[in-house]
């Protein structure tokens, strides 16, 4: 008996590579061979898992700030034969740095902008933007500011670029850009199909998530197109745009950047599909599985894979919501909550591991009596 495990990160409780060893050292205890892969869809844990997969790279910390311009250390990967780097967003400019008082007015990814500017002057010819995790709204400005573009206002003042002043920039010069720019191939790994602005945008959909109030929405809306009409010289409605909070919009307008689905890459750079086949058993999972899942998460897609190679699919989680048939048409055999007990949310991300090996365990010995059978 084979099985691969491919577990997305448990959120605040587990990585992606944490959960994938708790459940192969379960089932390695009753006799079952796996082979892990540590998975990603562009947000926090991406530059784990390129790390973990490919081998040849580093993970290299720097000093750069956080949306807040608070000075932080953040990491990203490098791969010095292939002149690659992978960036989070969420490394510099994530959700985790929103604090009382914080909101997409006053933040921006200008330290996200840092670290990809570290990664160039580094050497790196190809750069990887994980876009999930954010907690900007910011159009991708700062980003573009820390790699040297300048921001001005209609009185010619020099703009930080939070986002408060997306209304008010009146041109865009790039004199100052980093020279290396001209010969760095940018991708953005998404899997976001957002617009920047309208009902479906940046500011409509993901600024709530970020303490945008909804009264502010139509507001902030209006600023956003009039930045991507000063910054493109129109207002589009490009799909992946939206992502990151514009962030998709920034890199693909300035940066020539090319969007690839996060999960994808992953799956191309482990070779996921030929491992699927190969599998008897897919294991995946993540911290909730709910009807959004249908919409591209990592655990679906994994069970579809599994789904067309004729495999069967458990998927661990922490929390299901949603019907069982409804998952079992997109291939999986079985969803499995491993919380057992009654207990807080914060509770049972603190059990996490302990919860997770006892699912292990489980299922474990249900597949070895079911293979004797």
């Amino acid at each position: 008996m084979q099985a691969l495990i491919a577990i997305d990160s448990f959120k605040k409780s587990m990585t992606s590579q944490q959960a994938n060893q708790l459940v192969a050292t379960q089932f390695a205890a009753h006799g079952i061979k796996s082979q892990t892969i540590a998975i990603a869809d562009g947000g926090e844990g991406t530059v784990a898992a390129f790390l973990a997969n490919q081998s040849g790279g580093e993970a290299i910390t720097v000093s750069t700030v956080d949306l807040a311009q608070r000075p932080i250390d953040a990491t990203y990967g490098y791969f010095s034969a292939d002149k690659l780097a992978v960036v989070e967003v969420a490394a510099a400019s994530g959700i985790q740095f929103l604090a009382p008082g914080l909101d997409p007015s006053n933040t921006n990814t200008y330290g996200t902008g840092l670290l990809i500017k570290a990664a160039i002057e580094r050497g790196a010819q190809k750069v990887i933007v994980g876009l999930g995790g954010s907690g900007t709204v910011d159009g991708g400005a700062g980003i573009l500011r820390a790699l040297g573009y300048q921001f001005y206002d209609a009185e010619d003042h020099e703009l930080t670029m939070v986002g408060a002043d997306l209304g008010r920039v009146s041109r865009v010069e790039s004199d100052h850009v980093l020279p290396a720019l001209k010969t760095v191939q940018f991708v953005t790994a998404s899997d976001v199909t957002n617009p920047l602005t309208g009902e479906q945008g940046a500011a409509a959909i993901f600024g709530p998530q970020k303490e945008l109030a909804v009264s502010a929405i139509p507001a902030y809306d209006q600023a956003m197109q009039h930045y991507m009409a000063v910054v493109a010289g129109q207002v589009s409605d490009q799909a992946g745009d939206g992502a990151a909070g514009g962030i998709g919009f920034a890199l693909r307008q300035c940066l020539g950047a090319k969007v690839q689905s996060g999960f994808q890459l992953i799956a191309q750079l482990s070779d996921l599909t030929a491992k699927v086949a190969q599998a008897d058993i897919v294991i995946s999972g993540e911290g909730q599985v709910d009807d959004q899942s249908f919409m591209g998460k990592v655990p679906i897609q994994i069970s579809e894979q599994a789904q067309t190679a004729g495999k069967p699919c458990y998927l661990l989680v922490g929390n299901q919501k949603g019907a069982n048939h409804a998952f079992a048409d997109h291939g999986v055999t079985a969803v499995l909550p491993i919380v057992d007990h009654v207990s807080t949310l914060d509770e049972a991300m603190q059990q996490g591991s302990t919860n997770l090996a006892k699912m292990a365990d489980r299922l474990a010995r249900i597949i070895v009596a079911t293979t004797k059978m």
